[in-house]
This record gives structure tokens, sequence and C-alpha cells, in this order.
């Protein structure tokens, strides 16, 4: 069997198409046949700027589906043939048998979830890097309890409602019992309403931070939270000034505070990550993507989101991937059906 790759081989290098040895999956990890990966802005500029990368050559990419191919010792909750989507850890391993832009590809049994059959997999690779994003901000980071029995109450704020990782961060309030305001372009509205958003306001409107803080108080609810999916471009100084409306709350955001803007007094400025699934919140891993998502998807609280724009061509199409990536998308994210 052969295990084709995209091999970054160099700092700022183009991606090389390589044959890799398949990797034997060790303790806790299962090695995944890939059917399709999902592309992220963070490919294209961890390609450019070498962050997260200690070594060359390398694979990069973190959100694959598949099917097990084969687990190592201790892995009790897969077996071979489960179709399965999970995140791919080279950014945090530097190992390239764990980057997502091959034929196969290890994960780690705490970062993989079991697709239903109704679920494809190319829907199944949207959910990796947006899941754990969103879920490590929204409860280890910015310490909001996980779901039971006590609905959460009062309104929460999704700056880029649309994209990948604001549109799960939009589900996810939801599904905890908060009033959901999310900001997004006026064409992708009907979308995140669809996924929970009681409001959804466009970010070029000029007076949308007052059209937010008014609904919020049509509704009753003071927001105390806010998940900035895009974290520039001005977008986190406009979500702080709606919770400094409230009195304050939890800014999170997806990239540093802008280093010349100062932090707004009465609001907390937190920052999430997905990789820290396979760092220090290991433990909520194995809860987010073994449990809750499985169960979400399962029970169709939860669905892949947003949409889908395939690439076709497999693993030589990276390179294209990567540079539509960089022109910007909106509402959509690029997968690369395999098999």
């Amino acid at each position: 069997m052969s295990n084709t790759a995209a091999v970054l081989t160099k700092l700022k290098g183009p991606i090389s198409i390589e044959q890799r040895p398949i990797p034997k999956p060790q303790a806790h990890q299962l090695l995944v046949k890939n059917h399709a990966l999902a592309t992220n802005p963070v490919d294209y500029k961890i390609q450019d700027t070498g962050y997260f990368i200690q070594k060359y050559p390398t694979v990069l990419g973190s959100d694959i589906a598949g099917t097990v191919e084969a687990v190592g010792e201790g892995v009790t909750k897969f077996k071979k043939g489960d179709r399965v989507a999970g995140f791919a850890g080279v950014i945090t391993n530097n190992d390239p048998d764990h980057g997502a832009f091959q034929e196969y590809t290890l994960l780690y049994e705490n970062a993989t979830t079991l697709l239903p059959e109704a679920i494809s997999f190319e829907e199944g690779s949207l959910l990796p890097m947006a899941v754990a994003t969103a879920g490590v901000g929204i409860f280890p980071t910015m310490d909001i309890p996980r779901p039971s029995a006590h609905k959460q109450s009062g309104g929460f704020l999704v700056w880029g409602g649309s994209s990948s990782v604001g549109s799960a961060a939009v589900q996810i309030a939801h599904t905890l019992g908060f009033t959901v305001f999310a900001v997004a372009s006026a064409h992708h509205h009907h979308m995140v309403n669809k996924l929970g958003a009681k409001a959804t306001f466009a970010y070029k409107d000029g007076k949308v931070i007052d059209h937010i803080v008014n609904a919020a108080k049509e509704h009753n609810v003071e927001i105390k939270y806010a998940f900035d999916a895009i974290s520039e471009n001005g977008s986190p100084l406009q979500a702080s000034q709606v919770l400094e409306h409230f009195g304050g709350g939890k800014l999170c955001l997806t990239l540093p505070w802008p280093e010349d803007a100062e932090k707004p007094k009465g609001v907390e400025v937190v920052n999430t990550g997905a990789f820290r699934i396979l760092t220090d919140q290991k433990e909520f891993g194995t809860y987010l993507f073994n449990d809750w998502l499985a169960e979400s998807l399962a029970n169709k609280t939860y669905v892949p989101s947003p949409g889908i724009e395939l690439i076709h061509g497999g693993i030589p199409s990276v390179q294209d991937a990567f540079d539509q990536h960089k022109k910007g998308l909106s509402g959509k994210k690029l997968v690369l059906k395999l098999i």
C-alpha cells in the first residue's frame, strides 16, 4: 500500500507530492485511511511563517475523516472499520505521521469521534478543528460549565458566526441554553440563525454594536460572553464594546489581542487553541470528542457546518486549496475528497 502525501520540505517552500511510509499506531493512537480532508486558513499561514513547526520535512493539516485501519495498544473506543473524524496533531508533536494531508494519518484516541452513517466523510472533515477551537474556548477557557440538566441563561455573542469555528461556537452556545447573537456577512444570516442564533447582524453595518445591544435588551438578556472567531480587523474591539454595554464580561479570541490597542476595563480577554486538547486539556478532549460530539452528532443536536466547496484532484491539490484560502473564503470550507 502507498501513502501519497503533500510534504512541506522547508520554510515558505512549495508543497511536494511524495510517497511516505504508512505509519503504525502506537499506544492510544489510531491509523486512519483518509476519505476526506478539510483545509483551514492556518495551514497556508504555517507554510508561510513556520509557526508551530520545529523541523522539516513535515506534513500539515488538522482535519480528517475516514475509516480506522488499525488501533494501537490501549485504544478501547474505536476498532478497525469504524467511520471517524479527528484532529490530527502535527502542530503539537511535529511528527509528520500526524499530519492530515496524506492518505493515511495517525490520530490520538482522545481527539477522535465516531461518525454516524448519515454524515458523509466530507461533512465529517469539517468538524475537528472547529469543534476543538470553539469547545476549548467556551468550556475550559471561558470556564462555562459542561452541559447538564441546568441550562445556561443570558446572552452570548459570536463574531464571525458563518466561519467554521464561529458556526461551531453558535451551536455549542445554543445547546447550552444561551440566547445567541451573531455577526456575519448578510448573505449568511439565514444559515447562522438556523444553527441556533436568535439574531444575526451584518459586520459592515456601521451601527452593528447598537443593533446587537438593542436586540439583547429586547430579549431581556445581558451579553456577558463573547466569542470572536475572526479576531482581526477591529473585531476584538467591537466585541468588547458590546460587553462593555453590559458592564463587562469575558471575550474569547482565536488570535492575540491587537498589540496597538488598549484592553478594555471590565472585559477579561482570553485565547483559545484547538491544539490544547492534545497538550494541557487531554481529558477535556476525551470528553469533547469521544463523548459530547459523538452523542451530539448521533442525536442531531450538532450538525457539520458551514458549507462545503470540494477541491478536486486529491492530495496533489493541497497547494491549490492553500492558495484559495489566501484569496479569502466566506461561509464555506474547502474539502479534498480522496475516496
